[in-house]
């Protein structure tokens, strides 16, 4: 099959929604790392005749199967696929639509299952080891990497022919850094609507930040001109946490924080976006081959934050959601979370609020980076699948055909999630979405990847030691993994 290459562009996706309120149902073929949103001019020159762009659905040979295409999703993702009927939601009706176009071009009937994440896993790893094939595709987890991928009971999905890895519709970051030795076990991208939307962001409270004596505007143009950094994070929290009702003692009830953040978020987005891995591929292969000096540079920049500036960290999961009251209830100036838990925990604030990436490390930096949370969805296929091409065309077809027609939607989508309340949040997705970060470490669960949640969570200065025993056991952690990728067959 023959692909087009080029990639869609974001940039101009939201200049026009800003313009115009609407976004085209064709993709958009511009290149996202040459414009910046809502700048320049990108209409046609007067009498020049625009290109005409294939769809990338229409690369993918139409077969007709006359069988049912089975899917064994997780609980929390299953809305991605099952849409029975037009609702009127736009993402619901968007995958109707999906659904019905892929079901009569190929002759399939979809059918559903669902279970929560970790009996996916374990039906996975039943389905491989008995010779069972009754699942054409399963929906992962962060640990289904563990338990499914390095035990070998994933279909290495970069032998399906019917699959291009390489295409913009799979997530480029996810293929680079979690193939491992030429296997490529679990894969992520447009196929999954919900998947953009586990990408990490800050959004800020404008009426605090104006009440402070601090510029909203500001903030904007420093996330446009690159200047938006750990430091200029930090600028923007100074003394802004404060013993509201003079108690005497800092309380979520009551008092006024500079962030409000949850354990396992905050210390991972923040990582992430100064742009260092743990684990890099190097010619196939997974090498721990992280800067100690930067790692602890990026520690010392989040510590100040979050520690120092004292602000609300919450690590017991009993209290999880004050995360997001104290800041619904505007008493906190910035909030971490993810795109996806906008809708859930902001839809009933009434403070205006804007949205921004992840500061970097420094200026020096080239890009705003976004964390992938774990909870994201992965695809899998069992290694006893006994018909891959069957499984590969229908899987590149549903991807290809949300490039196509769902993901230019779904900014819309997000825009809709904030409320629409500035053109300068829209554009600041963006920036959210161009550049997701997936590291092996994090999703192999290395210990190394955890420590600066341990140390946060301890309110440790210092993360040297920390660095030193958790590199040395990740060390032992990934020549074991090496040597179980080394006996898959």
């Amino acid at each position: 099959m023959k692909y087009f290459t080029m990639k869609r562009s974001l940039s101009l996706l939201m200049a026009l929604v800003m313009v115009l309120g609407t976004l085209f149902l064709a993709v958009s073929c511009g290149n996202t790392e040459e414009n910046n949103p809502g700048e320049g001019d990108t209409s046609a020159t007067a009498g020049e005749t625009e290109p005409e762009t294939q769809l990338a659905y229409d690369t993918v040979e139409k077969q007709k199967f006359d069988r049912e295409f089975n899917i064994m999703s997780r609980d929390d993702i299953i809305e991605d696929f099952e849409v029975e009927d037009l609702t009127g939601d736009l993402l619901d009706d968007l995958l109707y639509e999906r659904n019905t176009q892929i079901a009569t071009d190929f002759e399939i009937e979809f059918s559903y299952y669902q279970l929560p994440y970790d009996q996916v896993n374990s039906t996975l790893n039943t389905q491989s080891t008995s010779g069972a094939d009754d699942y054409d595709f399963y929906i992962g987890h962060k640990y289904s990497f563990g338990t499914c991928a390095q035990n070998n009971y994933c279909y290495n999905l970069g032998e399906i022919t019917e699959i291009d890895l390489t295409q913009p519709w799979w997530d480029q970051s996810c293929y680079e850094n979690m193939t491992v030795n030429g296997r490529t076990y679990v894969m992520t991208g447009d196929i999954f609507p919900s998947s953009m939307l586990f990408s990490s962001c800050l959004i800020f409270n404008r009426k605090m930040v104006k009440e402070l004596g601090k510029s909203d505007a500001e903030l904007f143009a420093l996330a446009r001109n690159g200047g938006w950094t750990m430091d200029a994070m930090y600028d923007y929290c100074k003394d802004v946490t404060f013993d509201l009702n003079g108690d005497g003692k800092l309380a979520y009830t009551d008092d006024r924080y500079c962030l409000t953040s949850w354990m396992m978020d905050v210390p991972f987005s923040m990582y992430y976006a100064c742009n260092e891995n743990f684990v890099t591929i190097v010619e196939d292969t997974p090498e721990l081959t992280y800067d100690t000096e930067k790692v602890i540079g990026i520690y010392d920049k989040i510590y100040k934050i979050i520690v120092e500036q004292n602000a609300y960290f919450v690590t017991d999961i009993n209290v999880y959601a004050t995360t997001y009251d104290v800041f619904t209830a505007g008493r906190a100036m910035f909030c971490d979370m993810s795109l996806n838990k906008i809708s859930t925990f902001l839809s009933e604030m009434t403070d205006p609020y804007g949205i921004l990436p992840m500061p970097k490390y420094d200026e020096a930096q080239s890009e705003y980076l976004s964390f992938v949370n774990g909870a994201t969805a992965l695809v899998m296929v069992a290694k006893t699948e006994k018909d891959p091409e069957f499984v590969g065309t229908i899987l590149e077809a549903m991807a290809t055909c949300n490039y196509d027609r769902v993901t230019p939607k779904l900014f819309q989508v997000i825009t809709k999630l904030q409320a629409a309340q500035d053109p300068d949040s829209s554009a600041m997705v963006d920036y959210i979405v161009r550049n997701r970060i997936f590291d092996l470490a994090y999703f192999a669960d290395f210990p190394i990847s955890n420590v600066v949640l341990e140390n946060l969570k301890t309110g440790q200065e210092s993360i040297a030691s920390k660095m030193t025993s958790s590199g040395k056991s990740s060390k032992s952690m990934l020549t074991r993994m090496l040597k179980m990728f080394e006996r898959h067959e």
